[in-house]
């Protein structure tokens, strides 16, 4: 059942995610085009999670349920930012504190030995206090019911920048995995064409955003930041 999960429907709607957001990333800010492959990518991306996220469960691996739930969290928590109005909250805002609330309670539980994962105690360490540090930003944005300019879109860009990160992630363990191999088994060239370089890229069109929004088209961007989702 979950094989049939994996190749019927996570991979395909990965797939989609990473086509969509490449148009997004690459179509004018704003405008109709990135709206739409926004929406897809955003689609595509709750369908490729929420399937993940079971295939975990069918296959007991608590780290693919708790990694899925995270990507989720900021994903759903980027097309909040945007769909709401300038200064605009509302309890799905309070849900997804709660839900991040309770992640970083599972993360530093597994970290100190509460379930058994495979992954390190360190790295569920780091995540909770990933989780944290979202939450903050969630008090924040309901404390001032809602942001609206450069902050709006600066919340909007790194949360779907992450969420892109783990789709590109995804794919390319699905590539390693379909060469009958494991990072650890890889040589250095593969990594670095597989792995390293696509995700390098991803870190510096983000990177390049927010810089853009920071420092040199503020104005512009605080604009887009006024307007509705």
């Amino acid at each position: 059942m979950k094989d049939i999960i994996v190749w019927a429907i996570h991979a395909p709607a990965g797939t989609l995610a990473l086509i969509t957001s490449v148009v997004a990333m690459c179509a004018k800010k704003g405008s109709v085009l990135h709206k739409k492959a926004g929406t897809y990518f955003i689609a595509s991306m709750m369908v490729m999670l929420v399937s993940g996220i079971t295939t975990g469960y069918l296959k007991s691996s608590i780290d693919d349920m708790v990694l899925g739930t995270i990507v989720l969290y900021t994903l759903f928590t980027a097309w909040l930012t945007v769909h709401h109005k300038k200064n605009e909250t509302g309890v799905l805002e309070v849900i997804a504190l709660v839900w991040v609330v309770g992640f970083a309670i599972t993360a530093f539980s597994i970290s100190m030995g509460g379930l058994e994962a495979d992954v390190s105690p360190l790295a569920y360490l780091i995540w909770g206090c990933f989780a944290i540090f979202c939450a903050l930003g969630d008090i924040r944005n309901l404390y001032q019911c809602g942001f609206s300019g450069t902050q709006r879109i600066i919340r909007h860009v790194w949360r779907i920048g992450f969420s892109i990160l783990w789709a590109a992630l995804a794919f390319t363990d699905k590539i390693v995995k379909m060469m009958g191999a494991n990072l650890k088994s890889m040589q250095e060239e593969q990594l670095l064409f597989i792995v390293a370089i696509p995700t390098t890229l991803i870190l510096i069109t983000i990177l390049y955003w927010v810089t853009q929004i920071l420092f040199f088209s503020r104005e512009k961007f605080a604009r887009y930041g006024e307007q509705t989702g």
